[in-house]
């Protein structure tokens, strides 16, 4: 039987925040602050609205990575699975880690 060789992606994956970024909140019309709000909300209060628009306007530029808990409250509030969301983090930081290594 023969093995079949998975090649590297040629170029880098997407970050998860530009995702978040484009196809969600750009195409739900969710402004920043409206979204950090709702992610407020998903957390019961335990998060400040002003620390949610920090560490999403950090994700979507690209400058923090998606940690497991934003990717839960981000899937309550678009009614998602986390799993999606850190699949795309786990993808770019092991392209990213390859193109240090190799």
């Amino acid at each position: 039987m023969a093995k079949l060789k998975k090649e590297r992606p040629s170029r880098r994956p997407s970050h998860p925040g530009e995702i978040l970024k484009e196809l969600w909140l750009d195409e739900l019309g969710y402004s920043q602050s409206a979204f950090a709000e709702l992610l407020v909300k998903a957390s019961n209060g335990l998060a400040k609205k002003s620390t949610m628009q920090t560490k999403l306007n950090e994700v979507i530029s690209g400058k923090r990575a998606m940690s497991a808990d934003f990717a839960v409250l981000t899937s309550k509030v678009l009614k998602t699975n986390p799993k999606m969301w850190m699949n795309l983090q786990v993808q770019l930081d092991i392209w990213e880690a390859e193109e240090r290594v190799a």
